[in-house]
């Protein structure tokens, strides 16, 4: 029952976590914005450097579901029900609990008359009452309305403004005086669109106010967000003085990307264009999931590859009960495991999500353009969604074009420049998981269209590249020289989409200095020091050590430790600025200053000791591998119950 959980509970989390998209046209593409006309920047356009407009991802903005009358719809302790922020106020969680908890009779019920399918209307009944504010009708409009957060001024006014959200509800925690607690942890605007994309770097160089965020609607259309965008440029070259912008689209907001360059962009307006993890030609996740395309049916995958996939998206530490809990899903029996999983998917697909999804033109927009006309013809082809289909069908055009508008406007002068994530699986529920990814978009689709091998596979002695050997990855795996853009274009093996905001340091420092510094006009060889191939690195242990080691006194240390930890400490200051990144490198100059300061006794006690970090639990990791692969070895494809056909 637990593993039956996760799977659902991974279903709920890739879609909103992994899907990625637009403005409502309802509330916000009918009527010009009101902005304020002044410059507002001290150098009145003549620093040199190019105001920077960030375009998000899915679920990086602020979106207030509403009723007819413009309110808000709250959830039952007092929270409004936001498209964004976390996951959480998507929902009333409270009224789930309590819906669950009354129909746990029932539910148990169901389980000893082993009534299968009034069980499956149980839990569908109330998904369905949980998604249903974020619901579209069949002609893409939405069945609430919902009312943006949007940000008509620069980061420097954002610092200053409050943050909606942070004045609901509160009560979740209280302060030592027993006094109550925001909810949120956004005090102003600022605050929350730093947790999204943190391009502090940027404006600490530069200046907050030659810094945007346009916000936008994920669930809407996004023909509109890229109408809005047109205006929102000319708002940022009157407020700064510049007669330039610079945009950087990540993810979902690559396909507003696609749109904008299409229709509406201007080549003397744009200075330099960055697509960072960008949906350029949708997800295959996004399709798998709006078709119920699932390796539920796959054996192999179900039993061997289901859990340890999800986790380690979601919580890499426990990546050692990840690969127990292969072992224990063996002990459901095959026939019962495949159909209960199955039935879930497809009900909670067909009666639930195909609401949001299906219905939604921004969620189109994310379906490639190779899937695109089955899956229309299939879903949306009758009279009942001709409106929405005249939409996504405009936007399939445009998406098929989209290598073709870069590779123009570039000739037109317009810089620009492609990041691309790879080598890593999608959620091994859908169909095409094995496709080199960054986790949640298919590396073909983020890359603009350069040729990479499967996972766990490489393209080979007998392939021809594109264009010469030199536009081929060293691993084996990357064929550049066949997207828009091959000089123009980074690879990190294994960035992961869902790592983008705390790889602050490498990708979205990429993209400040891609956009800053002019003598970055290639990936080759003027590329401002990041090679065309690099590799993630996880800095996250290695910073939280570097903070320690700032706040910690040394005064009490002998010298000889005082030398030692000083030392790991400035090889980690240079391993931050190095833009070649090898996460051997880094994870050797974690262990030195990890050690140093345990050694020390520089760290507190929630620190392990660096023997359980750097040597029990990897080897506990690989005992569990070992375990489920001699399980899979023994058993195959199928179930534990096989276990005594297996010995006789």
């Amino acid at each position: 029952m637990n593993f039956k959980r996760l799977s659902c509970l991974a279903l709920a989390l890739v879609i909103m976590l992994g899907t990625l998209l637009s403005v409502n046209a309802e509330n916000t593409a009918e009527h010009a914005h009101e902005w304020d006309s002044e410059v507002k920047t001290t150098c009145n356009g003549e620093c040199g450097t190019s105001p920077l407009i960030i375009v998000p991802g899915i679920m990086q903005s602020q979106v207030y579901v509403q009723d007819e009358n413009g309110k808000d719809l709250m959830t039952s302790d007092g929270f409004p029900i936001v498209e964004g922020m976390d996951m959480q106020f998507m929902f009333d969680t409270e009224v789930m609990k309590a819906k669950f908890k009354a129909a746990i009779g029932d539910i148990l019920l169901c389980v000893l008359k082993h009534d299968r399918q009034a069980l499956l209307d149980i839990v569908i009944g109330i998904l369905d009452e949980s998604f249903s504010s974020h619901y579209f009708n069949p002609d893409g409009s939405r069945v609430n309305d919902v009312a943006v957060d949007e940000y008509w001024y620069s980061l420097e006014e954002c610092a200053t403004k409050p943050e909606k959200s942070y004045n609901y509800a509160k009560g979740y925690s209280t302060d030592d005086n027993g006094n109550a607690l925001p909810t949120t942890k956004y005090e102003h605007e600022l605050d929350f669109i730093k947790r999204q994309v943190d391009i502090s770097s940027f404006c600490d160089k530069y200046g907050y106010d030659h810094a945007y965020y346009y916000s936008y609607s994920s669930f809407g259309n996004i023909l509109d967000s890229a109408k809005g965008l047109s205006e929102y440029i000319e708002m940022v070259k009157t407020q700064t003085g510049h007669d330039k912008v610079s945009i950087v689209f990540i993810s979902l907001g690559g396909t507003i990307g696609n749109v904008f360059l299409s229709k509406y962009a201007n080549p003397d307006d744009l200075d330099r264009v960055v697509f960072a993890a960008a949906a350029i030609d949708g997800s295959y996740l996004l399709a798998d999931l709006m078709d119920g395309a699932s390796t539920l049916d796959n054996d192999e995958v179900l039993y061997n590859k289901l859990i340890p996939n999800i986790v380690s998206l979601a919580a890499e530490e426990y990546m050692s009960l990840a690969y127990l809990g292969n072992v224990v899903a063996k002990a459901i029996p095959s026939e019962l495991f495949n159909d209960f999983l199955a039935d879930v998917l497809s009900r909670g697909i067909d009666e639930v999500l195909a609401k949001l999804m299906r219905n939604c033109q921004s969620m189109w927009a994310l379906v490639p353009s190779g899937a695109y006309p089955e899956l229309s013809e299939k879903y949306i082809s009758d009279s009942e969604h001709s409106a929405l289909k005249e939409l996504t069908d405009e936007y399939y055009n445009i998406q098929l074009s989209a290598a073709r508008t870069m590779q123009s406007l570039t000739q037109q002068g317009v810089d620009i420049f492609v990041i691309c994530g790879y080598n890593l699986e999608m959620p091994a529920l859908v169909r095409h998981y094995n496709l080199s990814s960054d986790n949640i978009i298919q590396a073909q689709s983020t890359s603009a269209g350069a040729t990479f091998a499967n996972v766990g596979e490489v393209l080979g002695d007998s392939y021809k590249p594109a264009k010469d050997k030199s536009y081929l990855s060293p691993d084996g795996i990357v064929d550049a020289g066949t997207c828009a853009l091959p000089d123009r274009t980074w690879f990190v093996r294994n960035q992961s989409h869902l790592k983008l905001q705390s790889s602050v340091t490498d990708i979205i420092e990429m993209c400040v200095q891609i956009v800053t510094d002019k003598d970055i006009t290639d990936a080759r060889q003027n590329n401002g020091g990041y090679p065309q191939f690099n590799e993630y690195r996880d800095l996250s242990t290695v910073k939280r050590l570097m903070e320690d080691y700032r706040k910690s006194d040394l005064s009490s240390l002998s010298e000889q430790k005082r030398n030692e930890v000083t030392a790991a400490y400035e090889d980690c200051e240079k391993l931050l600025e190095s833009r070649v990144w090898t996460q051997s490198e880094t994870d050797a100059k974690e262990q030195a200053l990890y050690k140093a300061m345990f050694s020390a006794k520089l760290l507190s006690d929630s620190y392990d000791s660096p023997t359980l970090r750097y040597t029990i639990k990897p080897m506990l990791l690989k005992i569990c591998m070992f375990i489920s692969r001699l399980f899979s070895m023994i058993l195959g494809k199928g179930d534990i119950w096989l276990f005594p056909v297996k010995l006789l």
